[in-house]
């Protein structure tokens, strides 16, 4: 699957944000359906939590701390969306996200990978409808019924191969405004370097994932207006 996440302006670390207001989020360890033994999980979590803290507006939990929380429950790994929920209240979070990989070749390179977030009903509430536009509808309850908090708000699933001219641009892009460790390899290392290609990665997928928030709230809102009762 090609990459089309990437913008071709002006270089920026930052993801603009895609909520109303901020928002606590967890990040759970990853699940790897890759069948690559060698994947580090763990690393792997903390660098989707590493460019997580790049969406503006949004405050990234440790992962340490969602699995500490795992620990208490005699788990390892997030099991289903109610799992995901619970861990999310249990740590304080407005949304967690439960990432999987499911393709992982470290020197093609090529990366598959899956996101989820699962938001608290609260904050799916409150971030996905403006004050104006709830006060407009029938009632607050059939505003919240909109969501089903077993399903996820947003899910990206892409496969971006380094190998391929479009993800190469995108890379490019991504290393533009970051400062090379490396300057003989330049932004070439982040093709060469593991961590550094799986962090484009996430990032590509984050950015997909704000998307899609941007995205239905645009069309909640306008559901909402759809549905206001006449005077």
């Amino acid at each position: 699957m090609a990459s089309a996440g990437c913008s071709f302006g002006e270089p920026t670390t930052n993801i603009s944000p895609a909520f109303l207001r901020p928002m606590t989020v967890a990040v759970a360890p990853i699940l790897n359906f890759s069948g690559e033994f060698h994947f580090d999980a763990a690393k792997a979590a903390d660098l989707l939590a590493s460019e997580l803290t790049y969406v503006d507006g949004v405050t990234v939990l440790p992962v340490n701390r969602v699995i500490a929380t795992l620990a208490t429950q005699g788990k390892t790994q997030i099991e289903s969306p109610a799992h995901a929920l619970e861990t999310a209240e249990m740590v304080g979070a407005d949304a967690i996200l439960v990432a999987g990989i499911t393709e992982y070749d470290a020197y093609t390179p090529s990366v598959g990978l899956v996101v989820q977030m699962y938001t608290i009903n609260g904050a799916a509430f409150h971030d996905r409808f403006d004050a104006v536009g709830v006060s407009r509808m029938p009632s607050p309850v059939r505003a919240a019924s909109l969501h089903n908090p077993l399903v996820p708000t947003s899910q990206v699933q892409i496969v971006l191969n380094g190998n391929h001219e479009d993800v190469r641009a995108c890379v490019k892009e991504y290393a533009a405004p970051r400062k090379n460790a490396d300057i003989h390899l330049g932004w070439e290392q982040y093709l060469k370097v593991q961590t550094l290609y799986l962090r484009f990665c996430w990032h590509e997928a984050i950015d997909r994932l704000m998307d899609q928030e941007r995205a239905r709230r645009l069309r909640l809102g306008a559901d909402a207006e759809s549905m206001e009762v006449p005077a």
